[in-house]
């Protein structure tokens, strides 16, 4: 039978990691390890940990790193993954508790397909409601790029995929930042593999003030090298002429807010082209984030 990984980043959640174990304690199915990776907390994660693997229902496995932003816990906590299939749950979410039976039974159908690299499902409220747009069919095989961006089907969800796929890319990390979207990955894998989509909500969360959901557009700013990898690969030509727009847009706000001038703007683009079209938007949009999230300041001061 194949066994998953379950993997969670962790900063400072000692007070909240409880109910994520609760609810893995409630799995119909054991045959997982839960992967957590302690980006450097300064609170009482690890004894927290230390208490749940005295419970022998399911392996748990802990690992400890230097502080460095969600994406370098993924990086960090991916290489130790043995488990053939592996989901990323958040410190703050947890999983209903058939989750782990309906991925086995769904990874089981296509371990052997080399076309596809994983599977995508819904997340929701803990009062029940789906969060964003549901795929376009239940079941469909598609790109994540052409499913997720290009037939908008927004919102947050979850992935479960191929570890041994997955060890293939890396988030990139960038002295000083501490956050990348995991879609500069998704994206990047999409040009390779697909994907299968299930409009079943496995996924439990609440945005809670701190969180990483909190405040996107301020962390993107504020860690403009990662902001700029991600709207790069959001701009390639594999996403729709209206997609690529609005993120050549926020490509060249990025641009600006790392400093790198027109002409490197330009230069690092997809497309020099519409991104010089684009300019006068770009720049009007990031002199009002700079105005909003650094009062004017630049960045750091």
């Amino acid at each position: 039978m194949i066994k998953i990984a379950i993997l969670t980043p962790t900063y400072n959640r000692a007070n909240l990691l409880a109910d994520a174990y609760k609810a893995l304690c409630l799995q119909t199915n054991k045959n997982f390890v839960w992967y957590l990776v302690d980006d450097g907390s300064t609170d009482n994660t690890a004894d927290v940990i230390a208490e749940f693997k005295k419970n022998n229902e399911f392996e748990i496995k802990y690992i400890k790193k230097e502080n460095g932003g969600k994406h370098s816990a993924l990086n960090v906590g991916l290489k130790q993954i043995a488990e053939e299939f592996f989901i990323i749950v958040d410190s703050d979410d947890f999983l209903v508790e058939d989750a782990v039976d309906i991925l086995i039974k769904d990874a089981e159908k296509i371990c052997d397909n080399d076309e596809i690299c994983g599977i995508g499902y819904l997340r929701k409220y803990s009062n029940g409601q789906v969060i964003g747009i549901p795929y376009t069919q239940d079941g469909v095989i598609d790109t994540f790029v052409n499913q997720r961006y290009n037939k908008n089907t927004f919102g947050d969800k979850c992935e479960l995929f191929k570890t041994k796929i997955l060890k293939q890319y890396r988030f990139p990390e960038f002295q000083g930042e501490k956050f990348v979207s995991e879609a500069v990955v998704w994206c990047d894998v999409s040009g390779k593999y697909k994907m299968q989509f299930f409009n079943k909500a496995i996924y439990v969360c609440e945005y809670l003030e701190g969180g990483l959901s909190d405040g996107v557009q301020r962390r993107l700013f504020l860690n403009p090298l990662g902001a700029v990898a991600c709207y790069k690969m959001l701009s390639k030509k594999e996403f729709k002429f209206k997609v690529r727009c609005k993120y050549t847009i926020l490509f060249t706000v990025h641009c600006f807010a790392a400093k790198f001038g027109v002409k490197k703007t330009l230069k690092s683009s997809n497309s020099s082209f519409l991104t010089f079209m684009l300019l006068p938007v770009s720049y009007f949009i990031y002199r009002k984030r700079k105005k909003k999230f650094l009062g004017g300041k630049e960045n750091g001061k």
